[in-house]
C-alpha cells in the first residue's frame, strides 16, 4: 500500500511534467509550421517582429495552454486558503524586491552568457531582444506586457501551483518554480524566470489568489518591454541612459534591503501529503513526463546558446 502510495505521487509530477512538455512540443511544431506557410506566402513577412506574436498567440495561447490545462484538469488540488488582501504600498514593496532580484540575477547570467560567448567566439543570441527591439511598442505593451503575464500566471501560479500545493509550499513553490525558468526555453531568461517563479509562487499562496501575481508580472514584464525602451531609445542619450541606470540601481538597493528586512517573516506550511526524505528528488524529477519535459527545455536552451 506504502507502495502505491509513492508510485501515485510520483504520477501526479509525472503527469504534471508531460502536460507542459505536450504543450511546449506543440507550440514547437504549430510554429515551425505557421511560420513555414508565412515564408511560403510572403517571405518579407517573417522579418516583422508583429509575425512572431501571432505566432505566439495561435500556438499558445489558443493551443498550448487549452492542452496543457485539460491534461491536468482531473488532478486533485490541495486544501483551499482563505484569500487576503494586500494594500498598495505591499504591492509596491513586493515590485522592488521582485524587479531587484531580475536584476541582480541577470547581472550574473550576463556574467556565464560572457563567458559562453569567450568560449564560443562569438557573440550569444538572446531572441527575446531580437523581437523587442524590432517591434513597435503597442505589439510589446499587448502580448508581452499583458497576454503573456496573464496566460502564464493562470497556467504555472494558478493552475499548477494549486495541483502541487498539497505536498507544502516548499515543494510547490521550487517545483512550479523551476518548471516557469524551463518553459522561457532560453537561457538569457531561465535564472531570473526561477528568482520570479519563487516570489510570484510564495506571494500566491500566502494570498490565496493570483491577482497579485499578475500584476507583478505585468509590471515587471512592461518594465523591460515597454518602459525602458522607450526611456533609453537608441542609447545615444548619454544623460538619459545614465539618469535611468541610477533610479534601477535605487530600485535594486532599495528592493534587496526590503528582502533582507523581511526574510525573517517568510514561512512555508506544511502540506496535506508529506513526502519522506531522501524520496523528494525522486518523486518529483525522476518520471517521465518531468525528464521529457526538462531534456526539450535543454535542447531548446543549448541550441539557442550555439545558433
Amino acid at each position: 500500500m506504502e507502495l502505491q502510495t509513492k508510485l501515485n505521487h510520483k504520477k501526479v509530477f509525472s503527469k504534471i511534467g508531460l502536460a507542459v512538455f505536450t504543450s511546449m512540443l506543440l507550440v514547437n511544431i504549430i510554429q515551425g509550421v505557421f511560420f513555414g506557410i508565412i515564408g511560403v506566402v510572403n517571405q518579407e513577412l517573417l522579418t516583422t517582429p508583429w509575425i512572431n506574436y501571432v505566432g505566439i498567440a495561435i500556438s499558445f495561447y489558443l493551443i498550448g495552454f487549452p492542452i496543457f490545462y485539460f491534461m491536468v484538469k482531473k488532478l486533485p488540488e490541495g486544501e483551499k486558503r482563505e484569500s487576503k488582501e494586500l494594500g498598495i504600498n505591499k504591492v509596491i514593496k513586493l515590485f522592488l524586491v521582485s524587479y531587484s532580484m531580475v536584476y541582480i540575477v541577470n547581472l550574473f547570467t550576463n556574467l556565464i552568457m560572457i563567458l559562453i560567448a569567450t568560449v564560443k567566439g562569438s557573440e550569444v543570441i538572446n531572441p527575446l531582444v531580437g523581437i523587442l527591439e524590432g517591434s513597435n511598442w503597442i505589439w510589446s505593451l499587448i502580448f508581452v506586457g499583458i497576454l503573456s503575464p496573464i496566460i502564464e500566471e493562470v497556467m504555472f501560479r494558478g493552475v499548477m501551483l494549486n495541483k502541487l500545493r498539497g505536498y507544502g509550499d516548499k515543494i510547490a513553490i521550487i517545483t512550479t518554480a523551476v518548471l516557469f525558468g524551463l518553459f522561457h526555453a532560453n537561457f538569457s531568461q531561465f535564472f531570473y524566470a526561477i528568482a520570479l517563479g519563487i516570489i510570484f509562487a510564495y506571494v500566491t499562496l500566502k494570498t490565496g489568489t493570483i491577482k497579485y501575481s499578475v500584476i507583478l508580472h505585468i509590471v515587471v514584464n512592461l518594465m523591460g518591454s515597454v518602459i525602458l525602451p522607450a526611456l533609453i531609445g537608441d542609447g545615444s542619450n548619454i544623460a538619459i541612459v545614465g539618469a535611468v541606470g541610477i533610479v534601477l540601481l535605487v530600485i535594486v538597493i532599495i528592493g534587496l534591503v526590503l528582502l533582507i528586512k523581511d526574510r525573517k517573516n517568510i514561512s512555508l506550511l506544511d502540506g496535506e501529503v508529506k513526502l519522506e526524505k531522501g524520496t523528494i528528488f525522486n518523486t518529483v524529477w525522476i518520471n517521465l513526463g518531468m525528464i521529457l519535459y526538462v531534456a526539450i527545455c535543454l535542447i531548446s536552451m543549448i541550441s539557442i546558446l550555439f545558433m
